[in-house]
């Protein structure tokens, strides 16, 4: 389940990072995708959970395209062999799979577990901050997206984040 946990709080500005994609190679920016809702996840391939989570990520960022949103994944701990494999499964992939090999962003977020999300306003600022997925997990995440899309985008250019609503079950 979503909890509350350590990093930055809700209303603080999000700490600023640079990060590679494991995917493409490109340097991403969190303060690039200023006007967009940003969800930043830190994840790890060894982490059941974690890899419930980023198929529900990847159908929000289909949903909602690159242009409202960006999903931010940042490898946690992971090594070099489990990227390279990640690199193949996740090629067609719109999230962005990003390293942190030094734990330098995870630092910035005083990450102690994953997965781990935030939640990130179109002003930079942190919206959501959870630790874990769990079985109520998707209905939470959902809510803080269909919320943070409602005070950010007039109402007649909302995408129902509600067709986000594959079940944990389904997300392999």
């Amino acid at each position: 389940m979503l909890a509350a946990s350590e990093g930055p709080e809700v209303g603080a500005t999000a700490p600023e990072f640079k990060a590679k994609s494991i995917t493409t190679g490109d340097t991403i920016e969190l303060g690039a995708q200023r006007g967009k809702l940003v969800i930043v996840t830190f994840w790890a391939s060894w982490c059941p959970p974690c890899r419930r989570e980023l198929p529900i990520l990847e159908r929000a960022q289909e949903i909602l395209g690159r242009d409202k949103l960006a999903v931010l994944a940042i490898n946690f701990r992971d090594s070099p062999v489990a990227a390279t494999a990640l690199r193949k499964i996740a090629k067609t992939w719109q999230i962005s799979l990003l390293e942190d090999r030094n734990g330098g962003i995870a630092n910035r977020y005083k990450i102690t577990a994953i997965p781990h999300l935030f939640m990130i306003d179109r002003n930079g600022k942190v919206a959501a901050n959870h630790t874990g997925y769990g079985d109520k997990s998707l209905e939470v995440l959902v809510a803080d997206i269909n919320k943070a899309m409602r005070d950010e985008v007039p109402a007649d250019e909302q995408a129902p984040a509600s067709a986000i609503g594959t079940s944990p079950a389904d997300a392999h």
